[in-house]
């Protein structure tokens, strides 16, 4: 998994293509009389994040996952961002989605688009952060819950796909193409 927003998980294979990331700073002019005018930083901006996104019919279902992702849109919600290592980037807003269809069958259904996604940083009053969604809910990637009796256990582990072996022997966290033998690849059904 690279990522997950809300319920809606990126994975490694498949999508993302790209990803983007820019933040800015607000410097707003102050004229001057009889002077070139002064800049005065007023405030951060809100941070943006693009996804290019690759949906394929051999990995999964592009209209399923489109339609997934336009409900989500439509609940106008911010959502938790947290990536495949556990980082929580903060919550964000769906601001729009671009689709562009790559393939199509003969009867039009898409066998392969690309998305566009844009997210915009959603800043939470320190009230409603407080009652929101806690940090400890968001498990990171290899870091399983367990019960044992009447008991929550957290374990720390390795994903699956980390620690699959490279053809050097190696295995990290630094996942490469070729860490992955083609042998333990497997296509799930359509979500």
């Amino acid at each position: 998994m690279f990522a997950v927003l809300g319920d809606i998980q990126f994975e490694v294979v498949g999508s993302p293509e790209g990803y983007e990331s820019a933040e800015g700073y607000d410097y707003p002019e102050q004229r001057v009389i009889e002077n070139k005018p002064r800049l005065q930083w007023v405030g951060d901006e809100l941070e943006r994040l693009n996804f290019e996104l690759m949906w394929h019919a051999s990995f999964t279902s592009p209209a399923e996952q489109l339609a997934v992702l336009r409900a989500t849109a439509a609940q106008h919600l911010a959502l938790p961002l947290v990536f495949g290592d556990g980082e929580f980037r903060g919550f964000f807003v769906i601001e729009s989605i671009k689709v562009k269809s790559q393939q199509l069958s003969a009867s039009g259904a898409p066998i392969a688009i690309k998305v566009a996604l844009s997210l915009k940083e959603w800043i939470a009053d320190s009230g409603l952060l407080s009652s929101a969604l806690s940090l400890a809910a968001i498990s990171p990637l290899g870091i399983t819950n367990t019960s044992v009796g009447n008991a929550d256990v957290v374990t720390q582990g390795v994903s699956a796909l980390l620690s699959v072996p490279t053809a050097t022997g190696a295995s990290g966290p630094n996942l490469e193409a070729s860490d992955v033998p083609t042998t333990v690849i497997v296509r799930s059904a359509a979500r």
